[in-house]
């Protein structure tokens, strides 16, 4: 069978890919053909996630299991995993996470499922609206928390205070 997916770049402007691929294809398929799509360069890491309607993160599908050198388990990676097999009907949606420094984000819908038609070369792109910005044009995500003013102090004009978290339980949140 042949997936039809939208593929919507996470911008002001509206920037989306329509692509038709294989449902024996597998993610990491899947992922270089999202960035020949918008023109960019596959040289970052990336992930899958699925998704309910209302985009919310579920199961993660990353280009590599780094949980392999670093976990208790083997985590299947992209290329283990087909595309049927995570998309199974019209309007199901994923998101794709390319680039965690830039942290560029992508919606994903399956907008039809139909026969392969003989003749025709997959995967293709039927449809790009919009101009795709260079993967380099976005400010880097600060996952440092460094709220600290150009002085060297400490900045919580934003309503942060660390006194309001001292009473959280960490153990709570670990893995097991």
């Amino acid at each position: 069978m042949i997936y039809k997916l939208r593929v919507l770049l996470d911008t002001e402007k509206d920037v989306f890919r329509d692509i038709e691929v294989q449902g024996e294809s597998n993610f990491e398929d899947l992922h270089f053909v999202i960035l020949q799509a918008f023109g960019w360069q596959p040289h970052e890491m990336a992930s899958f996630y699925e998704t309910n309607d209302n985009w919310d993160k579920g199961e993660e599908i990353p280009l590599m299991d780094i949980q392999e050198e670093f976990g208790p388990k083997k985590m299947p990676t992209m290329s283990d995993i087909k595309i049927e097999e995570k998309l199974e009907r019209k309007g199901e949606k994923m998101l794709y996470v390319f680039d965690f420094y830039l942290m560029w984000c992508f919606y994903l819908e399956v907008i039809d499922i139909q026969p392969e038609q003989k003749g025709i070369e997959y995967p293709q792109l039927v449809l790009e609206v919009g101009e795709a910005p260079h993967q380099m044009d976005k400010e880097p995500v600060d996952f440092s928390g460094d709220d600290s003013d150009e002085d060297g102090g400490d900045s919580y004009e934003d309503g942060y205070n660390p006194e309001d978290y001292s009473d959280l339980d960490f153990d709570e949140y670990s893995p097991n």
